[in-house]
């Protein structure tokens, strides 16, 4: 009786963990609007105080002006031990004029992005570098004075 629950328990089992294991795991990161908040906004006349109680708070705001607000969002899948890839990218950027009402909107997605080359310099800090073994022995007889008692 138990060796015939086990030949058919086992393969159910075995079955259910490799079908789980290929299921992606889902993150959405930043604020990923949908169409149906976006429409919520009207143009020339929603204000920045409208914007805010519909949409929340900006991912960001525009370094050199403040009146563009960027919504940030991107959907990720990862498969088992695969790499995350980016299945979804949104920027909403809205753009408000000088009362504060909004003025347009731009929607950008994944196939608007530019790769970024970053600068693999480094800035040089001040002391020196100490080599794997001072950073072992350095500490070796310092800081323990006769007596038991440590410094202060």
């Amino acid at each position: 009786m138990f060796r015939t629950i086990c030949r058919f328990a086992a393969p159910l089992v075995l079955g259910a963990a490799l079908v789980s294991s290929c299921s992606p795991r889902t993150a959405i990161r930043g604020n990923l609007l949908a169409e149906s908040q976006i429409a919520q906004i009207k143009v020339g006349e929603s204000t920045q105080s409208i914007v805010a109680r519909t949409l929340g708070p900006p991912s960001a705001q525009s370094t050199f002006d403040k009146r563009i607000w960027y919504y940030i969002g991107t959907h990720e899948e990862k498969w088992a031990f695969m790499n995350p890839g980016i299945e979804e990218q949104r920027v909403v950027a809205i753009y408000f004029d000088r009362r504060g009402t909004v003025e347009r909107i731009q929607r950008y997605n994944l196939n608007d992005a530019r790769d970024v080359d970053l600068v693999s310099r480094e800035t040089p800090t001040s002391g020196r570098s100490i080599g794997f073994f001072e950073q072992i022995f350095g500490n070796l007889g310092t800081g323990v004075r006769r007596g038991g008692a440590a410094p202060r």
